[in-house]
């Protein structure tokens, strides 16, 4: 599969392709993280399963150099690089999971290309973290202030901060600890900018475009995306269900890579 990559997106996204026989699953990351988050459920997976994993712009392993303060202005230049990765491995039409942001980005792909995906499993996926007259998204614009502020004011404090919010699972700190170094590590300004982004935008109205089958998993408890958006969310794309993962927090599979593996497989 690697010698059929096209080289320049392989390298601007650093494309890692993990086994290179059995059926291909293409892993995308949420905000703040990198593709080596996925691991621990990548190393759960049966062999009948060939993942392949890569890095949004400006995170991990990435090609900084490729970034374009336009481009990514916006979700489409994370799309169009999701799409260019799929295409680069001139496979068809794959199985992709998304955790968080990442899982938007596939449901926009595949609206633009539906056939480069067979079905997207989005883990804590939204289309809109700012609360509405109608809608919990589960922030106040104050909140997306603050959070814009520090990163802009101390991107290390920022990691530090957030962290152990979003892992939820207190009684095993080494998580956050975990969680916190990758979020250090991505390039403070372009975290931000991909922050804002993230934040500040409004994607309800394309749920009900999306082409092919979503399955929504999620965790009760998710200081980022509230049960109600999931719910939301199920009730406009067309073809969705909802998958209840027994974990807790908005990286479950940091946290539960057993429960977040064997979830992926019985929908697969």
């Amino acid at each position: 599969m690697q010698q059929r990559i096209n080289h320049e997106v392989k390298q601007r996204n650093c494309i890692t392709v993990h086994r290179a026989q059995g059926r291909p699953v293409v892993f995308g990351h949420g905000f703040g993280c990198d593709q080596l988050i996925w691991l621990p459920v990548i190393d759960l997976l049966p062999e009948s399963v060939a993942p392949v994993t890569f890095d949004f712009m400006g995170c991990g392993r990435s090609d900084f150099s490729a970034y374009d303060k336009e481009k990514y202005g916006s979700f489409n230049g994370y799309v169009q690089d999701l799409i260019d990765v799929i295409e680069a491995l001139n496979l068809g039409a794959i199985d992709y999971v998304g955790h968080s942001v990442g899982g938007m980005i596939g449901m926009l792909a595949a609206m633009k290309r539906p056939d480069l995906f067979k079905q997207i499993i989005a883990i804590g996926p939204s289309p809109k973290y700012l609360n509405d007259a109608d809608y919990e998204g589960g922030f106040e614009p104050e909140d997306i202030a603050d959070l814009l502020s520090m990163m802009k004011r101390n991107h290390f404090e920022w990691a530090g901060y957030l962290a152990p919010i979003v892992m939820e699972n207190s009684q095993r700190p080494e998580l956050a600890e975990q969680l916190r170094k990758s979020f250090a590590n991505s390039n403070p300004e372009i975290s931000r900018r991909f922050a804002e982004v993230l934040f500040l935008t409004d994607n309800r109205a394309y749920l009900q475009k999306v082409p092919v089958p979503v399955t929504l998993m999620y965790c009760a408890v998710d200081a980022i995306v509230p049960v109600g958006v999931i719910e939301y969310m199920a009730a406009k794309i067309p073809y969705s269900e909802m998958v209840e993962l027994n974990a807790a927090g908005h990286y479950p599979h940091v946290s539960s890579p057993q429960e977040v593996s064997q979830a992926i497989m019985a929908i697969l």
